[in-house]
C-alpha cells in the first residue's frame, strides 16, 4: 500500500511529462508542415510571377513588331529596350531592336534630291528679330522650318513655327499648321520620357487642338496622365498610388520606370501597415512586391509580417461559423484592394 502511494505521484509526473513532450512534438510537426506549405505557396507565387513576366515580354515583342510595321520606330525601340533589360538574350529581341533603330536612323538621315548627287544645303540661319519684315523671304524661312522638323529639333520647331505664323499668318497656313502639329507631337513625346511629363502633356494637348492624335500618340498621352495620377498620390495615399502604378506597369512597363515605382510603392505601403502592426495587409503588399521584384530585404519583411500575421490571427473554434465568415470577408477585402 505504502509503495503504491509513493509510486502513484511519480507515475503521474511521468505521464504529464510524456503528454507535454507529445504535445510539443505535435506542435513542432504541424508548425513544420504549415511552414513547408507556406514555402510551397511562395514557390508557386514566384513561378506565377515569372510566367506573368514571360507573358508580358511576349506581348511587348508582339506590340513592337506592330509598331515597326506602322512606322512607330521610337515606340518599338522603347518596348524592346524594356525586354532586353530583363533578358538580354530574349529570342529575336536584339535583332528586332536593331531593325527598329536602323529604320529610325534612316528617317533621320537627310536624303539628297534625286537630280543632284550633292548633299542637301546647310540650313539657313535664323533671321534676327531686328531684321525688317521686307528682308525676310517667307519661302526660305519655311524651308528652314521644314529642315528643323526633319532634324527632330522639336523645341526649336515649336517656337519657330509659331513665330512664323505670327509674322506671316496667311502664308501657306495649312502647311505651317501641319508643321506646328508635328512639332508639338514630337516635343510632347520627347518630354513624356523625361521628368517633365506634365509639360509633355501640355504640348500634346496643343497638337490635339490642331488635329486628332494618332493612336500610338494617344496611348502615350494616356500613360503620361496615368503616371501623373500615380505620382500625385505617392507618399500621400499609398493605396491609390499602388492602384495607378499597377495599371501603368501592366500597360507600359517601360514608361517612367513604372514597374520599379510600383515595387517601391508596394514596399512603402507594406511598411506603413507594419508600423501600425497591421500585419496581414502588410503581407499582401510585401508579397506582391516580392513577386514584382524579388529582393532579400523584401523577403525578410515578408517573413516577419507573415509570422506576426499568423500570431495575430485567432484560431476559430470548431463550428464557429461567424468567425469564419468575418475572416473570409477580411481576406476578400484585402485581395480586392486597388
Amino acid at each position: 500500500m505504502g509503495n503504491g502511494r509513493q509510486r502513484s505521484p511519480r507515475f503521474m509526473l511521468r505521464l504529464v511529462g510524456i503528454i507535454l513532450v507529445a504535445v510539443a512534438l505535435l506542435i513542432t510537426f504541424y508548425a513544420a508542415v504549415a511552414y513547408a506549405a507556406w514555402q510551397r505557396g511562395q514557390t508557386l507565387r514566384s513561378e506565377r510571377a515569372r510566367t506573368q513576366l514571360q507573358e508580358e515580354m511576349v506581348q511587348q515583342m508582339s506590340l513592337a513588331r506592330s509598331d515597326i510595321e506602322a512606322g512607330n520606330y521610337a515606340l518599338a525601340e522603347r518596348r524592346l529596350e524594356w525586354v532586353l533589360q530583363r533578358d538580354p538574350n530574349y529570342p529575336g529581341a536584339q535583332t528586332l531592336y536593331e531593325q527598329a533603330r536602323s529604320r529610325s536612323q534612316q528617317l533621320l538621315t537627310p536624303q539628297a534630291p534625286p537630280s543632284s548627287p550633292t548633299p542637301p544645303p546647310t540650313p539657313i540661319p535664323t533671321p534676327t528679330a531686328a531684321a525688317p519684315e521686307g528682308q525676310v523671304d517667307p519661302g526660305q524661312e519655311l524651308a528652314r522650318l521644314r529642315q528643323l522638323l526633319a532634324d527632330e529639333r522639336w523645341e526649336e520647331s515649336v517656337t519657330a513655327v509659331a513665330a512664323f505664323q505670327l509674322r506671316f499668318p496667311d502664308y501657306e497656313r495649312p502647311e505651317t499648321d501641319r508643321l506646328l502639329y508635328q512639332a508639338n507631337i514630337g516635343y510632347g513625346l520627347k518630354l513624356l520620357y523625361t521628368p517633365q511629363v506634365e509639360l509633355g502633356l501640355f504640348y500634346l494637348a496643343q497638337a490635339a487642338r490642331l488635329g486628332d492624335l494618332p493612336e500610338e500618340v494617344a496611348d502615350q498621352q494616356f500613360w503620361g496622365e496615368l503616371y501623373l495620377l500615380a505620382a500625385g498620390f505617392y507618399g500621400v495615399d499609398w493605396n491609390a498610388a499602388v492602384f495607378y502604378f499597377r495599371d501603368l506597369c501592366l500597360a507600359a512597363p517601360f514608361f517612367q520606370n513604372a514597374c520599379q515605382r510600383l515595387h517601391a510603392a508596394l514596399v512603402a505601403h507594406g511598411d506603413m501597415y507594419a508600423a501600425l502592426e497591421d500585419w496581414c495587409p502588410a503581407v499582401e503588399r510585401y508579397r506582391e512586391a516580392q513577386q514584382q521584384q524579388a529582393t532579400t530585404a523584401v523577403r525578410q519583411k515578408l517573413d516577419e509580417a507573415f509570422i506576426n500575421c499568423q500570431n495575430a490571427t485567432p484560431t476559430p473554434e470548431p463550428g464557429d461559423d461567424g468567425d469564419n465568415g468575418d475572416n473570409d470577408s477580411m481576406d476578400d477585402g484585402a485581395e480586392g484592394e486597388p
